[in-house]
């Protein structure tokens, strides 16, 4: 496919430009906190592109806290000094509890005892202090930073009923979910239009019928098309309500993959808070885009109209595998979410990496980034919610967005850098000596 060779170009492109991955201990910090950051996501219901911003957050405190010891990379939020000997480990640990505490405040007792847990294996007490107060910066940091971002400003949508335009669907017939996403400031592309998708294709258009029939047969929640292997490709990545999410799903296989590669803390913190940054801006584009076509759901479509936008095509029975999501079709926030995932990871780790991904009670073994991407975009489609046009433009959408964080995102500094940090740092521990 087409949108495979991109993507293993941008992959090979960007492995030189990420910087070299250390692998020297293991990171268990950072996943352990991952995995608390994940299970409060689904324990609490966060709508994937909300989760996903809070993996950029979480992630990006713990990043900068480790960093500001060891200055391997570019910052996030700006230079964090601290005195020689802080604990990178304790950074890490209150960093994580600090934003998590922020945005799930009935959870603070799991966090504070999963907190005790990694503090207390840190043995030296100045070392542990240090790390705690530059934690406690960096998480304060990122908060504030984000806390004029858009992300609280919604408000209600409920459609309209002119062909093609979106509108609510049953049982819930919901108002749209989070139409005011895609004001939310990026974390790293420019903007949330960078790689907004072109307009789609036109009701009653060759292309359009093309999707129209194809979803309509593979995505009938009685299809007699659609084989085993499609409708359990459907289920595993379907990542509903009270899930991990899309993004949680990609964050599953960077624990392997960090796990696998036995990487330093400082690169399993930058590999999270880069993916975190990729999700985060693939949600922001999709729900751009979303929000800018207005575009109508495949059971909206087909309950009403035939393939030619008329009605005399129209199957008023017609029902999806899948009950139909509360916001517009056009693009596709799994296929965005997917793709600029599988970049960046391309991007530090290479295309080609062993993993699993589980859902619904099913596990799959990929060999392929990409093609686990790709897996996950046709999933929505034999679930009957998404066009195939959908698909394509969120995974390469979403492609460009992982692209540019990669080449953008925390890059190894320039010598000069280096040494300008080093001497922040020097000064940090006179001062406080």
């Amino acid at each position: 496919m087409q949108t495979r060779s991109i993507q293993h170009a941008l992959a090979i492109a960007f492995v030189a430009a990420a910087g070299s991955l250390t692998s020297v201990a293991q990171a268990d910090v950072v996943t352990e906190w991952n995995q608390q950051l994940l299970s409060s996501i689904q324990a609490e219901n966060v709508a994937p592109p909300r989760a996903a911003r809070m993996m950029a957050m979480v992630h990006l405190a713990q990043f900068d806290a480790v960093n500001a010891v060891s200055n391997q990379y570019h910052t996030y939020q700006g230079f964090l000094p601290c005195p020689t000997g802080t604990s990178k480990e304790a950074a890490a640990a209150q960093a994580a509890r600090d934003v998590l505490a922020n945005f799930f405040p009935g959870r603070t007792a799991v966090f504070d005892a999963q907190l005790s847990t990694h503090l207390g294996a840190v043995g030296n007490a100045q070392s542990r202090a240090d790390g705690v107060e530059l934690g406690q910066r960096a998480a304060t940091g990122i908060m504030s930073r984000r806390a004029s971002d858009n992300s609280g400003n919604n408000f209600t949508y409920n459609g309209g009923t002119n062909i093609g335009q979106w509108r609510p669907t049953g049982p819930a017939f919901a108002p749209a979910a989070l139409p005011h996403w895609g004001t939310v400031t990026p974390f790293s592309v420019t903007s949330s239009s960078q790689y907004m998708a072109s307009p789609p294709p036109a009701v009653g258009s060759a292309a359009y019928q093309t999707a129209y029939n194809e979803v309509r047969e593979l995505g009938r929640n009685s299809s007699a098309t659609r084989t085993q292997h499609q409708t359990d490709t459907a289920f595993l990545w379907r990542a509903g309500g009270n899930t991990v999410t899309p993004p949680g799903q990609w964050n599953q296989v960077a624990q392997q993959l960090v796990a696998a590669n036995n990487l330093s803390l400082e690169d399993s913190a930058r590999t999270f808070a880069l993916l975190g940054m990729a999700v985060a801006d693939a949600g922001i584009t999709a729900w751009q885009t979303k929000n800018t076509y207005d575009y109508w759901r495949p059971e909206t479509a087909i309950q009403l109209t035939g393939a030619d936008g008329t009605m005399a095509g129209a199957d008023p029975t017609w029902a999806p595998l899948f009950t139909t999501p509360n916001h517009q079709s056009y693009t596709s926030g799994h296929s965005t979410f997917s793709s600029a995932a599988a970049t960046v990871l391309a991007s530090l780790f290479g295309d080609t990496q062993t993993f699993t991904v589980s859902g619904d009670n099913i596990t799959r073994q990929y060999t392929s980034l990409w093609a686990a991407a790709e897996d996950a975009g046709m999933s929505r489609i034999y679930g009957g919610i998404h066009w195939q046009f959908d698909n394509s433009a969120g995974l390469a959408g979403g492609a460009g967005v992982g692209a540019w964080v990669a080449a953008n995102g925390l890059p190894v500094p320039t010598p000069g850098a280096v040494a300008l940090m080093g001497l922040g740092g020097l000064i940090a521990t006179r001062r406080r000596r």
